[in-house]
């Protein structure tokens, strides 16, 4: 048996304190007799280190039983029937506490175990670690308070015990890189109380067992759940091997169901897995989600499209959620990529963003990408197909994964493709003419594809079905001012501004547009101004906003916002138009014809006209200005 397999698990108490924490001892001794009959052995933590670092097997269903407290039911109930079954294990103390130190009210549900006992046990077979003195959260210590916690506890174990202490528990389970330094250099080993298998140096992962653990739920803590990759692919030869690669080592089963692809696809799919089936389209995204389904075999299932990818730094996390059988689903956000900063709720790239490729910023979206396999969970939909109202349909728990799956769309999108999603839309509205969301999703296809007209009437159709969301309001109005239809624009910006509660970036951005064009300046600066204070990333208002005061004579202010847009999307066209006009209108043409050269070479959709402006500044300047100088903004 892989010594990473094997279970650690984390108790506190046995007896019939009131506290989570704390198990009854029929629930213990059923759990060490279901452990004895299915063939574990328990083993110390100091042998399983052993097996680590030698990297050898451990014996066959091997397990660690750990204690965290030094909890006085320990010695009396849970004691005898561990060694009713032939089992010992790890009991992690606070010596503060034995030595009658102050226990905070939320741990004094129970006593704690005296020194005799501790060197009864010790003396029985069970491992003594530490728990620090003070049961302190040290990443709230400098490195010198964290060193004293360790000592002051390893020194008083030494002196009662007279054991070494080898082993080490995180208080709270809370751990920073100055505490990993310390414990490195210390213990053998140190356990969290992140759920999982996971044997990382100085944060072993370890199973919860609480008092509203089942015997069902001890059983599946036993042994690693297991996660099957389901996708659907066409013509993705481009795009699938880099998904696929990003989930090595996270995934054990990967499942593709291909629907109709003429390119390269399959074989490339066939150099990760062997689970490879054909589906015959027919346009229904939720019927091909759950044929994929139908061949997943695992115990969980992740999903994902050809163009995105997991980071490796969160498999971790992918690994420790599956361990909670509790939670039937997570909703994982994505960080659709895209060099548009115009797309609703756009944030830019970190510099030290290694996933964000040549890409500027990305805008989210949130939906369960990560669920327990179950019978009667499906996706629902022929388009923007979702499992997450089946999950919870069957009573399933939902949560968030705070981890991110990168998207990479196509800046471009294929016309043919976009009218073949227009099309599923408005066959899924004319299924379900009465779903306010079918609508609204018809409206956002219309809207993307550049058909306004369209899509006014599907977000008008979606607020007739259902008023009460803000998002086909806030679309409607935005499709209304792409029509020139100010006034009714401006009507549903302020509705959705009138709301008790709502702060809307979006619609003080819309509300300074429509202000703007109608040359109302002071208005449009204040909705632009608190468009930026309720999102500082956004990068269209603050051009907008130098827009304004270029037009107000605040030349000035108008190139401080410009240049807020500029660090926040540095290949920014229209910015660094913008920044030309305003030095251009204050007789600085150096600095003039370097913003507007740089909008030129950022292919500006009107650089055909400022080519030759750039050409004129040029005779005027002295040759050498420009001549090899780098741009750099003022």
């Amino acid at each position: 048996m892989a010594p990473e397999t094997t279970p650690i698990l984390m108790y506190h108490d046995v007896g019939y304190a009131d506290s989570p924490w704390c198990i009854t001892p029929e629930q213990f001794e059923a759990q060490m007799k279901f452990l004895k009959e299915q063939g574990y052995a328990a083993i110390s933590l100091t042998e399983l280190q052993e097996s680590i670092g030698r990297k050898r097997p451990v014996p066959p269903k091997s397990v660690v039983i750990t204690f965290d407290d030094g909890r006085k039911g320990v010695y009396t109930l849970a004691g005898p029937i561990l060694k009713k079954y032939g089992f010992t294990a790890t009991i992690y103390i606070v010596p503060a506490w034995i030595e009658g130190h102050p226990i905070p009210p939320e741990e004094a549900y129970s006593d704690f175990l005296d020194w005799d006992e501790l060197k009864e046990l010790s003396a029985a077979g069970f491992e003594i670690g530490s728990h620090s003195f003070f049961h302190l959260n040290l990443t709230n210590l400098d490195e010198a308070q964290i060193l004293h916690q360790l000592q002051q506890a390893d020194e008083i174990i030494n002196q009662q015990l007279h054991i070494p202490v080898p082993h080490f528990s995180h208080p709270y389970g809370a751990y920073n890189d100055a505490v990993l330094n310390l414990i490195a250099s210390r213990y053998q080993t140190a356990v969290t109380t992140e759920k999982g298998f996971a044997k990382l140096p100085g944060k072993f992962a370890r199973q919860m067992v609480l008092n509203d653990t089942s015997l069902e739920k001890f059983r599946r803590l036993l042994t690693p759940p297991r996660l099957s990759l389901a996708m659907i692919v066409k013509n993705e030869e481009k795009n699938l091997a880099q998904c696929l690669q990003s989930v090595r080592g996270l995934a054990d089963e990967v499942v593709i169901v291909d629907t109709g692809s003429t390119d390269q696809t399959k074989r490339i799919a066939a150099q990760f897995t062997d689970k490879i089936f054909d589906f015959l389209w027919i346009d229904d995204f939720a019927a091909a989600r759950n044929e994929a389904l139908r061949y997943a075999t695992e115990d969980w299932v992740l999903v994902l499209d050809a163009d995105e990818v997991i980071a490796k730094e969160d498999h971790s996390a992918i690994k420790e959620a599956i361990n909670n059988w509790d939670i039937s689903g997570y909703q994982v956000l994505t960080r659709n990529y895209t060099n548009s900063t115009a797309m609703t709720g756009w944030q830019p790239c970190s510099p030290a963003d290694s996933y964000a490729q040549s890409y500027a910023g990305w805008f989210p979206s949130l939906k369960v990408r990560l669920f327990q396999r179950k019978e009667g969970v499906q996706f629902e939909g022929r388009i923007h197909e979702m499992v997450d109202s089946s999950i919870t349909q069957n009573g399933g728990r939902l949560t968030v994964l705070p981890i991110p799956v990168h998207h990479y769309a196509e800046e471009s999108k294929d016309p043919a493709k976009v009218q073949r999603y227009l099309e599923l839309s408005r066959k899924k509205v004319a299924e379900n003419p009465a779903n306010a969301k079918a609508c609204f999703e018809l409206g956002i296809l219309y809207k993307e594809a550049g058909q306004y007209a369209d899509a006014e009437k599907a977000f008008s159709d979606s607020l007739a079905l259902d008023a009460s969301h803000l998002a086909p309001r806030l679309n409607l109005a935005i499709v209304q001012q792409k029509q020139q239809k100010y006034a009714a624009a401006i009507e549903n910006y302020q509705i959705i501004l009138g709301k008790e509660n709502i702060i809307s970036p979006e619609a003080h951005y819309g509300l300074g547009f429509c202000y703007f064009q109608q040359n109302q300046l002071e208005k449009a600066l204040t909705h632009f101004q608190q468009a930026v204070k309720y999102n500082p990333s956004f990068v269209d208002a603050f051009i907008n906003l130098g827009a304004v005061w270029e037009r107000l004579g605040g030349f000035q202010e108008g190139i401080d916002a410009l240049q807020d847009a500029i660090a926040l999307s540095p290949r920014n066209a229209r910015a660094y138009y913008n920044m030309g006009v305003i030095f251009e209108k204050t007789g600085n043409l150096a600095q003039a014809a370097q913003n507007y050269q740089k909008a030129i070479e950022l292919n500006y959709a009107r650089k055909a006209e400022i080519i030759p402006k750039v050409a004129k500044m040029k005779e005027v300047l002295a040759d050498d200005i420009l001549s090899g100088a780098p741009y750099k903004a003022q």
